[in-house]
């Protein structure tokens, strides 16, 4: 199975090659808008692809391109987890920048209580960026489920990326685009349910079923808990 990389060199050079025999085929003025096409297309995919790879490199790989390809469970709750990976990357650095930069230059009578001063200063930066994620509890759907909490940037994601990596985590419980039907979302602190999401909601209103909308326009804010149940009603 090819992964993303290939799709995209294959795709990018069938199409360079289509727009280069139609170019050498054309006279006039057709010529030249293929001959700007050629140029100005493979300029705006490398803009795309390199967006990509500056905010989500995860995507362009598939799992079977590791030394040891993990199952697609794991290789989604190893996306998931980024966050918190991240999270333990800014932890040592506040850590470290507090107790070798900060701490010496403290007044004496501060220095005698370091390690609760770099506790405090940790504590409010977890706190910061767990404002700025998403939480998503599984276990609702199945309470043996392996991977029971995803985590996500709240700014990285759209609707579809959230409901499509939260389904492959839950895939063997429900249904493909069983959104609505066989499991919803809910606020853990408000009790609402997001309802105007999904494949089968935009389908039924005859909208894209690809949701590019962010996860705040939907009402889905930074440090919001959300809870992956079974609709009751």
């Amino acid at each position: 199975m090819l992964n993303p990389l290939w799709i995209i060199s294959l795709f990018l050079g069938l199409a360079e090659v289509t727009v280069g025999v139609a170019a050498s085929q054309a006279h006039g003025w057709i010529q030249g808008m293929l001959a700007v096409f050629s140029v100005a297309f493979p300029s705006a995919v490398a803009v795309a692809f390199f967006r990509i790879l500056l905010t989500r490199p995860f995507v362009l790989y598939a799992p079977k391109d590791y030394s040891d390809p993990p199952s697609i469970e794991t290789y989604v709750a190893a996306i998931s987890s980024s966050a918190g990976r991240s999270w333990e990357n800014v932890e040592t650095a506040v850590r470290t920048a507090l107790t070798e930069v900060v701490v010496p230059r403290l007044p004496l009578e501060d220095r005698a209580r370091p390690q609760a001063l770099v506790e405090e200063a940790v504590r409010a930066a977890r706190q910061d960026f767990q404002r700025r994620s998403v939480e998503i509890d599984l276990s609702g759907i199945e309470a043996s489920i392996e991977t029971k909490v995803l985590s996500f940037p709240v700014d990285s994601m759209t609707v579809s990326d959230l409901l499509d990596t939260i389904y492959v985590s839950i895939r063997e419980y429900v249904d493909i685009e069983s959104y609505g039907l066989e499991w919803v979302l809910r606020d853990a602190a408000t009790g609402r349910i997001f309802t105007e999401v999904g494949r089968s909601w935009r389908r039924a209103r005859r909208l894209d079923p690809n949701d590019a909308r962010s996860l705040q326009e939907v009402g889905i804010d930074p440090g919001a808990r959300l809870l992956a149940i079974r609709p009751t009603g």
